[in-house]
């Protein structure tokens, strides 16, 4: 019954990959880092299939388009979910990635996989609904999401929206599996329901929302275990740093302070928004605008002092193309080791990566589809139960679209013949237990990101036309990096080179003693 089960699975999944139009359309996404380089998974907003890169990519992701590869997941995504990811390298050089959306009962979801270097498609390994433990206040329908990961000991911590738009976690430790977390903000006056989140320590988080028509909010966990709230570019009432405490349910602007900057083509209603902090502990924030460019805001740390955030300057665009769409969807990945961020969005119809590295923006390039060196895997044969050897660092395995096609009926009958305990792709009914789930150890030789595997691929038409991308991107002399702006508060993320960080990079960067 279950293999049956399993064979109308694959069987549906391989009709849509034949019977789609294309191009498809383009939902949320999310990314993240871990040794190899960036990572990408995307929803289908056809469909509602997430689809991904390559997991054995190497440096900058692969994403097959024609058909795109698809993670299997055992509680469907509702369609316009927000995803949020991240990933891990481990220690016996396995690749893995955690995934979280909502399913259609507005539950949020974790879906852990690993990946097979062999063929680069991930395998899910377990499937958990996560907002049901005790005490857990209910998701909003539309709620965002947004994942941490602070280290092996600490865990994730995930972000999201209740009913009442309020802003609360979820935590998980290897110790005690997942729970509730804490309020992050009880503010519930929001334009929109975007999260983002990022950290420089073990506890030193920040997460970042929209506010309102002219502001965003952030809350930084510090070392008192302690949300702390505030806004910009007009500051909450008491001044930047006395902040509010995140169980206040009053929050007013200090109207008499005048705001040093205005947020460009900001109508409080982003489809994304992202954060990035660097080896200085600089913290970024990005947000595509209704004028369909890229907008920068950031808060440089010069002699161990942050300067409040600024607005930097924009760049040409060969460097930052206009997107598709205004305000549109986006995400970002970045490593905090070589002060390293990469931007995806959609620009002329294709997916396209630009990247910010030793202070510099590269131009921007569309993301590859097909790598056609393939480097067989001398090691990899067959497993038993255990782990199987996993991706080696420096190594960047791409299947070719061309051989995915010319395989693809002899896939298929593997994936059929292929015996696999994950249940079929249907909506579950019942919620998942308490039990505590494993976090694999990460490595400890560098890497940043969060999460597992997920098992079974299918494959989905897809791919996004690139008629237009080739006439917009020009040859233009790249802007030159803004300096660093100054401002006396003093900042609360320093590095700290006394204690063991659990962040997995060389490069320890922790809370305040």
């Amino acid at each position: 019954m279950a293999k049956s089960a399993e064979a109308r699975w694959h069987l549906g999944h391989w009709v849509l990959l034949f019977s789609l139009p294309t191009p498809s359309l383009c939902g949320s996404m999310a990314a993240w880092w871990t040794d190899l380089g960036p990572s990408l998974v995307l929803q289908n907003a056809s469909t509602g299939l997430l689809t991904y890169s390559f997991c054995n990519s190497n440096s900058t992701p692969i994403y097959p388009q024609d058909p795109p590869i698809a993670l299997r997941t055992t509680y469907a995504p509702k369609k316009g979910t927000s995803l949020a990811a991240t990933g891990w390298y481990d220690q016996i050089g396995s690749t893995w990635a955690s995934v979280f959306y909502q399913n259609n009962n507005d539950d949020i979801v974790n879906a852990v996989y690993k990946c097979d270097n062999r063929t680069g498609l991930y395998d899910q390994q377990e499937s958990n609904v996560i907002s049901d433990r005790r005490g857990t206040p209910s998701p909003h329908t539309d709620s965002g999401i947004s994942v941490t990961l602070l280290g092996e000991q600490e865990g994730y911590r995930v972000f999201y929206h209740d009913r009442s738009k309020a802003l609360q976690s979820l935590q998980f430790k290897s110790t005690d599996g997942w729970s509730y977390g804490s309020p992050v903000s009880s503010n519930t006056n929001r334009s929109s329901m975007e999260i983002h989140s990022q950290f420089s320590g073990v506890r030193n988080v920040t997460v970042v929302t929209p506010r309102d028509a002219r502001n965003m909010e952030t809350a930084r966990l510090n070392v008192d275990s302690t949300y702390f709230i505030d806004t910009f570019p007009t500051p909450l009432k008491g001044g930047l740093n006395n902040t509010s405490a995140s169980n206040r349910t009053s929050f007013p602007y200090d109207t008499s302070a005048t705001p040093s900057f205005e947020l460009e083509a900001w109508d409080g209603n982003p489809k994304a928004i992202g954060i990035a902090i660097d080896t200085d502990t600089t913290r970024h924030i990005f947000y595509i605008g209704t004028d369909r460019a890229i907008h920068w805001i950031a808060a440089f740390v010069s002699a161990s002092v942050e300067g409040g955030f600024r607005a930097q300057a924009s760049q040409n665009t060969d460097v930052w193309p206009l997107a598709d769409e205004p305000n549109s969807d986006f995400t970002i990945a970045s490593h905090i080791e070589s002060s390293s961020i990469r931007l995806y969005y959609v620009s002329g119809g294709r997916i396209i990566e630009t990247k910010y590295r030793d202070g510099n923006w590269d131009r921007a390039a569309p993301v590859e589809s097909a790598n056609t060196t393939i480097i067989a895997d001398e090691g990899a044969g067959a497993g038993d139960a255990g782990l199987t050897t996993g991706a080696k660092a420096g190594i960047g395995v791409g299947v070719s679209v061309g051989v995915l096609l010319i395989g693809a009926a002899a896939a298929a009958f593997w994936i059929l013949r292929k015996k696999k305990s994950t249940p079929p792709d249907e909506e579950a009914t019942t919620a998942a237990d308490d039990t505590v789930a494993t976090v694999p150890p990460m490595s400890e030789t560098g890497s940043q990101g969060a999460s597992s595997p997920t098992a079974g691929v299918a494959r989905t038409s897809s791919g996004l036309s690139a008629d237009k991308w080739d006439a917009e991107v020009k040859d233009k002399p790249l802007t030159p990096p803004p300096r660093e702006l100054e401002s006396p508060n003093l900042a609360s993320e320093l590095p700290h080179t006394n204690d063991r960080n659990e962040l997995p990079t060389k490069h320890h960067v922790t809370e305040l003693p």
